[in-house]
């Protein structure tokens, strides 16, 4: 097999793309360098392109609301980056109406203008308020979500609905004043009860109160086409002192729509006051603030109060302390006075996390009948620990009732709130640390649990199964290749876990991304499960239900299953006119008439009749034919058969008035039948498999099927320029499945190829094109039923019992069917988010109609199961949640033992799990040094020694693999706070025969270093010794082999903390926490006692949080390496380490400013199996490993990026596509800069800063939207454009393919990472 391959390689300073070979690479790596002195190389000249994979699932605001009128339950689900609108139905469920993510800064801060006093909304299951668009389209909604965002502008939102029965954002913003922009306002946000006056607050300082316009005006303005300006006027004021709290006061009801009541809570030299402003509606905001007032002191228990929540009655408001709550009722007019409120004590729930106690963090104020708060109210307050009491206050202001309710179980933030719903109260819990939830709370009754708010946050470490170490690694531990564009075998994605939760919540999050089918129904039916199909009842004495029919080997089975598909039971054969006697090949049915083929006969079914035909009866007597598939489509179905070598092809016409079969045709087939099926030009469709190759057999049903066409596949893929994988006859199987849409035909083999074949758009032209999915055999089926399926179709591909959607787009030029779409498709079962994914083995979707448009039903056999899952329309993430009792703060995958190595605070006692990643399970074992697991109390060993030690905590794990000539040792290296380095043994128990799962894992405690004087940061392994961290000491170690002990040779004082260690070109890579990047010599080699030196440094001071080297010495010139420096300013830098030059700085090459901070970086093949045989450098994309493995990184709020490094050709060219879109309001509605482009200049100006940095998440935004041609529409631009093109492409061809080329190109750089 030829070993050449193109790749792009680093020669004096600029990137080149040369052919290279595997051999050669390894054997420069391994060849030590000649004397002569090589020649100085220069920085080289790269961009980095970075995209979101998987947005950050953190809430912070969660507010009930009519974004869309009065009739729509909307709530609204706030992160720092996002928006999204969903609506409650009366099942209880949310579904999903619209997002936003194009905010460009921060959301600091949010709430609601305008009122909700329209009655709750009752709708049907599953209903929605259909957007009526010609007059709905022209009307404000009740309410507006308002946004502040961090660069100090207020983004006001609502939706309106589309012609394709959606919404979308409408949007009016209203940009800070410069002094404002400087101080962050935004930190405290209020709105008046009237919604006519709203206050935004700095944490000190000043102020700023805004006059808003009426809704009747707004509406007024908007169904004129006028541009909307919310806000009327405003006014700035200053304070002395940090503002704590903000809020407006309800006025008594007589004065509701023109009393305003601002309150401020000041605290100025460790003393709070209470401040309060009182106006009439319209008075004169200058006037009215013109000077600041002292206001009155607070009682002490109550100068820091948690939250202030003002009562519609009497102006009074409840302060929440830590330790006390208490209600003011008379603030207005002189010194607050505050009465306790009394609640009954409640302990801390196992919810909770923290060395404090529990804390108050949200309010909300349930629906009622306007009537209800002129003299009461009523709130739910929530505790972080899951506690929540709900509180009623009468006329007077005074609360008469504070009940608590059962214990949540999960932790509460600040996101939290109660939607209307007409016939309880359903409170909604967000959560920062694990997943929150949804509840009913009913009077006198236990709340009910709705649904999971998922949440995967704080993730402080993740890791991936990928086996390579370093960047260079051309071989993995089988001494394989992995070069991926060399080795066409296919391999299983990496799989990524990340640390998720704290205390009981804890959890460790398996990344995934795709389609959600939600499980609903799980049956244990047993072995031999071929086949199954789900269909009305059509049985007298059981009408409202369904029918399963179960193909086995021998035979067919059938089960009743309730209209609710609740459960299934036995139904009685002897009253059924199936064929149970042989396995079922095919059924179909319609409303009159159902068709069953088995081995045996043929069945016919109607509500009041049925009929059986033998194979004898309808093939002319003919009893010697095996029957080996089958097929039906409208009024015609077929048969293969065989007897002996020969194959034949049956077709016939059902006539469903008498229930009969006609004969139609029967076709000699040359080799052997392997699949058969109809498409929708009535046409059969045939697998071939004959001269040791495949082919497709299609004859027409309307012509007479007379000249039947047989394609060659092998030979027309092979004839295809690109797939050199189909060079050899061996490397195709024959067809297993044949599943076709409109226009196009698809075809799965038994080695995991699926074929398509559609025409040249415009002409009759063949175009074949192939993917592999795997290496078993296809199945393949349609994703929906023709009847329901009003969007484009779409396949469902089984294959390694993994299940995948492919979704089909028309094209106007090259193929004229493209499966663009490619969706994994994972089935979760909603109760337990942590059990491994079942395996599929067959799939096929309900011909149904479904009352819930977004989802459609699937019916799938996984093993021995049958399970009905709901499959959403909406990719987006569906990690798994693995629960671990503890609080994880370590991760890394070992190899060696093929399990999750985490670090886990059980309480406040640090220790180790050993974590199967496919059950799931904690397979770990503790024991002693002779592997006793009971303690000397006769107690179970829970941890090792030097674990389990209260307040500590494990800053840290690795692997070590010491070597001492022919043995080698493999260890788990442990560091802790309170200064201890642990080396902890593992082994692998024996599992019986008959025993299934992963063995268990005994580990304990070889030797260690304890009592160091500060924490343990960091540590390394190489060979026999170890490199860590204590303090801001680095120490070098050996082991001592007869000691059993590890013996300190050298130590280096660092500025601080090392947080992150490396040895690259035999040098110490260094991670500081303040000082960043340093570069020191020697690790080894140079005599034990040879003192460290400082070899290079980052010339920046960066408060760094990881490192990772990305692009290291090219195997000819080992001489300068690139390392990805992240840090806590959500910044990220490329650095050029020049080995050549001892002393020198490190130089920049590029600076990334991200949306949040980037807290770990790790490698991984993860791309999905169909993706890596696409996955070649192009595009002026540079590998950033030897075997070009992705790069992801990781934030504490879930957040996942990938990047990728890119040449200076590829730069320029996205670079200026991206100085285009940063001028579009279409693309950056709330950042976009103000041009003349008649006079904009979006020429890229390369550097070493953030110019080279690509938005990969702006690049998204335009290729969905298709903006280019309206983007870059100037003649000057075009022509700037095509010569960037240019030299990025060759044979770029006429100018009409600029757009479709410069698509394709984003397409390549922002395809599928997990």
């Amino acid at each position: 097999m030829p070993m050449d391959f193109h790749t792009s390689v680093l020669r004096g300073g600029e990137w080149v793309t040369e052919t290279r070979n595997l051999h050669e690479i390894l054997k420069a790596n391994s060849n030590a360098k000649g004397s002569a002195r090589p020649r100085l190389l220069k920085p080289p000249q790269c961009g980095i392109l970075s995209r979101t994979v998987v947005e950050s699932p953190q809430v912070r605001f969660i507010l009930p609301l009519r974004l869309r009128s009065s009739r729509d339950n909307d709530v609204a689900f706030i992160g720092d980056h996002f928006v999204e609108i969903r609506e409650l139905q009366a099942d209880g469920q949310f579904k999903d109406i619209a997002k936003k993510t194009d905010f460009g800064s921060r959301i600091r801060n949010a709430s609601v203008i305008g009122s909700s006093n329209a009655e709750p909304i009752v709708k049907t299951e599953h209903s929605s308020t259909p957007p009526e668009v010609s007059s709905q389209a022209s009307l404000l909604p009740p309410q507006l979500l308002l946004l502040v965002l961090e660069c100090g502008d207020c983004v006001f939102i609502f939706l309106r609905p589309t012609p394709g029965d959606e919404f979308e954002f409408v949007s009016t913003r209203f940009a800070s004043r410069k002094e404002q922009q400087l101080n962050y306002p935004g930190f405290h946000l209020a709105v008046d009860p009237s919604s006519r006056y709203m206050a935004l607050a700095a944490a000190q300082d000043f102020f700023v109160v805004y006059e808003l316009e009426s809704v009747k005006k707004l509406s007024h303005d908007y169904m004129n086409n006028r541009p909307l300006n919310p806000i009327k006027a405003y006014r700035l004021r200053a304070v002395q002192g940090v503002i704590h709290k903000v809020t407006f006061l309800y006025p008594r009801p007589e004065d509701e729509h023109h009393h305003v009541i601002l309150l401020l809570l000041v605290v100025k030299d460790g003393k709070s006051r209470m401040v309060t402003y009182e106006w009439e509606l319209g008075n004169d905001l200058k006037a009215v603030f013109a000077e600041e007032k002292t206001g009155y002191r607070m009682p002490i228990e109550n100068q820091m109060p948690l939250l202030l929540i003002p009562l519609t009655v009497k102006s009074a408001f409840i302060a929440v302390s830590p330790n006390q709550l208490a209600v003011c009722t008379e603030g207005l007019h002189g010194p607050p006075h505050f009465d306790t409120i009394e609640i009954s004590p409640h302990s801390a729930t196992t919810a909770h996390y923290g060395l404090m106690g529990p804390l108050w963090t949200a309010w909300a104020r349930p629906f009622r009948l306007p009537p209800y708060f002129r003299n009461q109210d009523c709130i739910y307050l929530a505790r972080e620990d899951g506690v929540v009491f709900y509180l009623e206050s009468d006329a007077d202001g005074t609360v008469e009732r504070s009940t608590p309710m059962d214990t949540f179980d999960c932790n509460i933030s600040s996101a939290f709130a109660c939607p209307i719903v007409p016939d309880a109260d359903v409170l909604v819990l967000g959560s920062d640390s694990g997943p929150g939830g949804w509840f009913k709370a009913m009077s006198r009754q236990h709340p009910e649990h709705l649904g999971t708010l998922e949440n995967w946050s704080p993730a402080v470490d993740f890791a991936t199964t990928d086996e390579c170490l370093t960047w260079n690694q051309a071989v993995d531990e089988k001494e394989e290749a992995v070069l991926p564009w060399l080795d066409r075998s296919l391999r299983k994605p990496d799989r990524v876990f990340a640390t998720a939760g704290c205390g009981k919540k804890g959890s460790i999050t398996e990344y995934r991304y795709g389609l959600k089918a939600s499980i609903g129904l799980e049956m244990e039916y047993g072995p031999g499960l071929k086949l199954a199909w789900l269909f009305p009842s059509r049985h007298s004495t059981q009408p409202n239900g369904f029918h399963l029919l179960l193909s086995k080997p021998d035979c067919t089975e059938v089960l009743y299953m309730e209209q609710d598909c609740s459960e299934a039971s036995g139904a009685d054969s002897s009253t059924i006119a199936y064929d149970l006697s042989s396995p079922t090949l095919a059924v179909a049915h319609s409303e009159r008439l159902l068709v069953q083929i088995t081995a045996n006969f043929v069945t016919l079914v109607t509500p009041d009749r049925h009929a059986q035909f033998s194979y004898g009866e309808i093939l002319a007597g003919r009893t010697d034919l095996t029957i080996c598939d089958a097929c039906i489509l409208d009024d015609r179905c077929a048969i293969s058969t065989y007897n002996g070598p020969e194959f034949q092809v049956h077709v016939f016409k059902i006539d469903s008035e008498d229930l009969s079969l006609i004969g139609v045709n029967s076709i000699n087939v040359e080799g052997d039948v392997t699949a058969l099926a109809m498409n929708e030009q009535h046409n059969v469709l045939a697998g071939i498999w004959k001269h040791n190759r495949p082919f497709l057999l299609s004859f027409s049903l309307q012509k007479g099927y007379q000249d039947p066409e047989e394609i060659d596949l092998l030979e027309d893929l092979m004839r295809k320029a690109g797939h050199t994988r189909h060079e050899t006859q061996s490397a195709i199987e024959p067809i297993s499945s044949i599943g076709s849409i409109p226009d196009a035909v698809i075809v799965g083999t038994r080695c995991g190829e699926v074929i398509t074949l559609t025409h040249e758009a415009g002409s009759d032209q063949l175009v074949i094109e192939s993917e592999k999915f795997g290496t078993a055999a296809v199945k393949i089926t349609r994703a929906c039923a023709p009847q329901t399926n009003d969007c484009e179709p779409a396949l469902l591909i089984s294959c390694d019992r993994n299940l995948v959607l492919l979704g089909a787009h028309r094209s106007g030029s090259g193929p004229a069917v493209q499966f663009k779409t490619k969706l994994q498709v994972w089935p979760v079962a909603e109760g337990n988010l942590g059990a491994p994914t079942p395996p599929v083995d067959y799939v096929v979707a309900w011909d149904l109609p479904s009352e819930n448009q977004d989802v459609s039903q699937l019916l799938i056999i996984s093993g021995p199961r049958l399970l009905l899952a709901e499959l959403g329309q909406k990719p987006g993430p569906v990690h798994r949640q693995i629960p671990i009792g503890g609080t994880p703060t370590k991760i890394i995958y070992s190899q060696t033992l093929q399990c999750l190595v985490v670090a886990v605070n059980i309480g406040d006692k640090p220790t180790l799990m050993f974590i199967d990643p496919d059950s799931g399970e904690d397979i770990g074992v503790p024991t002693d040094k002779t592997f006793s697991r009971i303690d000397k109390n006769g107690d179970p060993i829970e941890f090792v020694s030097g674990l389990g030690k209260p307040g500590d905590r494990i800053m840290g794990l690795k692997e070590w693999e010491a070597k001492k000539e022919k043995d080698v040792w493999r260890f788990i290296i442990v560091i802790t706070r309170y200064g201890r380095l642990l080396v902890v043994s593992t082994k692998k128990e024996a599992l019986a025969p008959d025993q299934p799962g992963q063995p268990r894992i005994v580990y304990w405690l070889r030797f260690q270093k304890k009592s160091l004087d500060r924490p343990v940061y960091s540590v390394l392994s190489y060979n026999d010794g170890l490199i860590y961290c204590v303090g801001q000491t680095i120490h070098w170690d050996v082991l001592d082999h007869a000691d059993k002990k590890l013996k300190t040779i050298k130590t280096y004082e660092l500025t601080s903390p090392a947080i992150s260690l490396r040895i690259v070109n035999n040098r110490l890579m260094v991670l500081t926490n303040s000082s960043s990047l340093e570069i020191i010599n020697p690790v080894v080699g140079q005599g034990d006692e040879s003192p460290a030196g400082l070899l290079h440094v980052d010339p920046k001071n960066r408060n760094a949080t990881h490192m990772m080297e990305i692009a290291g010495p090219q195997p000819e010139q080992p001489l300068g390496s690139i390392v990805l420096v992240a840090d806590r300013d959500c910044g990220v830098a490329g650095l050029w380490i020049p080995w050549q030059i001892p002393g020198k700085e490190c130089e920049q090459l590029f600076e990334a400013e991200l949306p949040t901070s980037v807290r770990r970086f790790r490698r991984g093949r993860t791309r999905p199996i169909w993706e890596q045989q696409r996955h070649v450098p192009k595009f002026g994309r540079l590998p950033s490993t030897i075997d070009d493995a992705d790069i992801l990184g990781i934030s504490l709020d879930g957040l996942m990026q990938h990047f990728t490094l890119i040449n200076t050709e590829a730069w320029r060219f996205l670079r200026f596509i991206q100085n285009m879109a940063m001028t579009s309001e279409e693309l950056c509605p709330f950042t976009y800069k103000r041009v003349n482009l008649g006079e904009f200049n979006p020429e890229p100006r390369a550097g070493r800063g953030l110019e080279m940095h690509i938005d990969g998440d702006l690049l998204r935004r335009c290729l969905e939207k298709r903006v280019l041609e309206r983007l870059i529409s100037s003649s000057e631009h075009v022509e700037r454009f095509g010569q960037l093109l240019d030299e990025l492409v060759d044979n770029l061809g006429g100018r009409e393919r600029y757009f479709q080329l410069a698509y394709e190109i984003i397409e390549y750089f922002l395809r599928p990472v997990l």
